[in-house]
């Protein structure tokens, strides 16, 4: 009697079993197939950034919707886009809580134009996107721009909450640096003479133009502060002929005070690019006379700022 009462439950137990795993089965079935859209972006604040040449004349930047799903869709899938700056504000709160200085940007309305607040997956593909036109020039190296966009509503299958939103972020570069690589800038090796004191750190090159970098006088480190940036940077400007000329970053009575010294053979005020026949580097060979802002005395400066890069990851 045990034994048929055992052997019940057993049976029993497998049907529920196997009836289980058919419903696992064909809820992950169900699931694979299952259209999904959702927008484009990384993890975390569904953060989508795009790293950009300063222009004049406008470049184009676009955000990105995508269909899951194993079998292709058979309609269209509209989405309406609106701007959210609350996505914005909750992003900068969560992040940086009261220091409003590191707090990103709102994008000036000037800086963009976008025809159609829209995206469109056509019936059978997986990709939709919205074209932004952006006024890059001008733009400050020193600043974090995003435009914060919501998906609206949308016409057919499903849309996945946890990405129906996104933070277009704005990434700056030039031939030289770029906003995107480490805190903000490119970190070039230094090594020169300060008077007659060997030098040799590393120093941040920031894209300031499409043909403009700004630096720190001397070896000088970087700091944030605004004041610092005024009273200690120069900008290097890249001539068609690749001279350089070395200007004060401020040219206030604040700013810093530099002389560019042409005609010396080893540092001609120039940038090249060199092959040393192992690698590739983009290098400025820089000689001026600064005034230190703390102590008052002229400095004589000789730097050669070197980059080691691959010609194929410029495009």
């Amino acid at each position: 009697m045990k034994y048929i009462r055992f052997t019940n439950l057993l049976f029993v137990s497998i049907l529920v079993f196997a009836l289980l795993s058919c419903n696992r089965d064909e809820i992950f079935e169900r699931e694979q197939y299952k259209a999904v859209v959702a927008l484009l972006s990384d993890d975390g604040f569904n953060i989508f950034s795009e790293e950009l040449p300063f222009s004049e004349e406008g470049v184009d930047g676009y955000i990105a919707a995508s269909c899951g799903g194993v079998l292709p869709t058979t309609e269209p899938i509209d989405m309406s886009i609106v701007e959210d700056e609350s996505l914005l504000s909750s992003y900068n709160v969560s992040n940086f809580d009261t220091d409003v200085h590191r707090y990103a940007l709102y994008l000036s309305a000037d800086r963009y134009e976008i025809e159609k607040h829209s995206i469109t997956i056509p019936a059978g593909e997986r990709t939709g996107r919205m074209h932004i036109g952006l006024r890059t020039a001008g733009l400050s190296p020193d600043s974090v721009y995003c435009i914060p966009f919501r998906v609206n509503s949308f016409s057919a299958y499903e849309f996945n909450p946890k990405k129906n939103t996104l933070l277009y972020r704005l990434y700056l570069k030039n031939d030289y640096a770029s906003t995107k690589d480490g805190d903000g800038a490119t970190i070039y090796s230094h090594r020169g003479k300060k008077g007659t004191t060997n030098t040799m750190v590393q120093k941040k090159v920031f894209p300031t133009a499409s043909n403009e970098v700004r630096i720190m006088a001397g070896i000088k480190e970087f700091q944030k502060e605004e004041e610092l940036i005024d009273r200690w940077s120069i900008r290097l400007v890249i001539g068609e002929d690749n001279k350089v000329t070395i200007l004060p970053w401020n040219t206030s009575e604040f700013g810093m005070k530099v002389t560019q010294i042409d005609g010396n053979a080893d540092f001609p005020n120039t940038f090249r690019i060199v092959n040393d026949g192992y690698n590739t580097y983009k290098t400025f060979l820089l000689r001026y006379n600064y005034i230190d802002p703390d102590d008052g005395n002229t400095y004589e400066m000789s730097e050669e700022l070197r980059l080691a890069f691959s010609e194929r990851d410029e495009y």
